[in-house]
């Protein structure tokens, strides 16, 4: 047909190859419940057990590549196939933050999905969604669920978002029955005790020390300890929360009364700071402090030593509380 033509017909046959070939590429990169994961959020112990209990109701997918219409449509019948069983989950996680790019029949599939999931139920929390794609999002779904859907900058508040959704779905349903608190109950007796226990171990620690303790407020937003900050001597954190965050400013967890702030920066080199979420109050055990009672108060000073040593056990550096529940279940 000559060679204009042959060049032609061999562009568009490798660019059908190519889509074939793209099509095949799994967008999905991972996927995972809400009893495999959590967010770095701190959380009481019987939040912890309902999350537990109840983790299957989060179901998150992270997303990776370039999203076209040869590849959205396998990730549309996945999707569908995670809520449309007998075991609907409270809500479905999105997360964006691997995705290369996408094209507009993408965005119109992917807009007609997310309502389907709000019509059967679901919470839609999204994460890491690139400008280009809320904007066609918004095009593409109607104003009333564009604005239900939970839109987070990153995949931890994105979960800590579901999170809270399971929890608040649990309230409501023990709220009408009994039977849910006493079964919560009966699930978190041992963790609850290990928590008080704890709770008086560190109560009885900062009263024989208290001589020898600074007290230190900090307002909501204040720098505690990280990079560049002469760190003061050894911080117990007495009231409050504070959150361990990395360069960026995003979370890498968050401690509240009982927590040793300063080793939040010590133990992980990813930490870049750690701030204060709300009014809190901080005792510092100054070197000079610390001396003299290895001098003066052996047994004192290894109370707090043993203390220290169980806190990092407990936690491992970067890691967060592992409950008795947790480790009984094999989580």
């Amino acid at each position: 047909f000559g060679l204009l033509e042959g060049t032609g017909a061999g562009m568009l046959a490798a660019l059908v190859f190519f889509a074939v070939r793209l099509s095949r590429v799994n967008v999905i990169e991972s996927s995972f419940s809400g009893r495999e994961r959590k967010s770095s959020k701190a959380r009481s112990v019987p939040e912890r057990a309902i999350l537990l209990e109840e983790g299957e109701g989060v179901q998150a997918y992270l997303l990776r590549g370039y999203v076209f219409f040869g590849s959205v449509s396998p990730l549309a019948d996945r999707l569908r196939k995670s809520y449309s069983g007998e075991s609907r989950p409270e809500c479905l996680l999105l997360d964006f933050a691997g995705v290369s790019g996408f094209d507009y029949s993408a965005v119109n599939v992917l807009g007609r999905l997310l309502q389907e999931a709000q019509a059967a139920g679901l919470q839609v929390v999204l994460s890491a969604l690139p400008r280009p794609l809320r904007a066609g999002l918004a095009r593409n779904v109607s104003s009333p669920a564009f604005e239900r859907f939970h839109i987070e900058p990153g995949a931890d508040l994105a979960l800590e978002r579901c999170e809270e959704i399971v929890i608040a779905a649990w309230k409501a349903r023990a709220s009408r029955t009994r039977g849910e608190r006493a079964s919560l109950l009966a699930h978190t007796a041992d963790d609850l005790q290990r928590h008080l226990e704890r709770q008086i171990g560190f109560e009885d620690l900062v009263e024989e020390l208290r001589e020898w303790l600074d007290a230190r407020d900090y307002p909501a937003g204040e720098t505690l300890a990280g990079t560049g900050r002469q760190q003061e001597g050894l911080q117990l954190l007495l009231s409050g929360r504070v959150t361990a965050c990395d360069a960026a400013g995003a979370r890498i967890r968050q401690h509240g009364p009982g927590d040793v702030v300063s080793h939040a920066a010590a133990q992980d080199e990813n930490v870049a700071a750690v701030v204060a979420d709300e009014p809190c109050r901080i005792l510092v055990l100054t070197p000079a402090a610390r001396d003299w009672l290895e001098t003066n108060r052996p047994e004192t000073v290894l109370k707090l030593y043993r203390y220290l040593l169980e806190e990092h056990f407990q936690a491992g550096p970067g890691a967060g509380h592992t409950t008795v529940v947790e480790k009984q279940s094999g989580a």
